[in-house]
């Protein structure tokens, strides 16, 4: 019995298991989010090379950051499909920035792909995939 406490204690307090018990995925989801915006503000103003940076630092350093690789839990823990589609809306994003596409299409690809990335998220949690990537029993 006191061995059964300890473990869930230990569970409790699982780094990874508050990761997704506080909507882990849902914060990086945030965090991209908040920098497409950004990049879309830089668009809508004409700054065309600002804002492609800013989709491409979305892409590498949160979306396959080091702190918390979406690209790798998705591909691992929901298919290489919907990680390779992921992959190709942020090109496509800085794609259609660069060919100066209108801001209303630019903007609809945004608004595709952040629902994309929050669907994602909230998947990865409801399998328990905490920010390391790993999974929980």
């Amino acid at each position: 019995m006191r061995a059964l406490v300890i473990l869930l204690t230990l569970a409790l307090f699982n780094p990874v298991h508050s990761d997704t018990a506080s909507g882990g995925w849902s914060k990086v989801a945030g965090e991209i989010e908040r920098t497409l915006e950004e990049a879309m503000r830089d668009y809508k103003d004409g700054k065309v090379n600002q804002a492609v940076e800013k989709v491409a630092d979305a892409y590498f350093e949160i979306f396959e950051g080091e702190k918390a690789n979406m690209e790798i839990a998705v591909r691992r823990h929901i298919s290489l499909k919907k990680a390779t589609d992921l992959e190709k809306r942020f090109g496509d994003l800085r794609k259609g920035m660069s060919d100066r596409l209108p801001l209303t299409d630019v903007r609809k690809q945004m608004s595709d792909l952040i629902g994309a990335l929050k669907e994602a998220a909230g998947e990865l949690e409801r399998k328990g995939v905490g920010l390391d990537g790993g999974q929980q029993p």
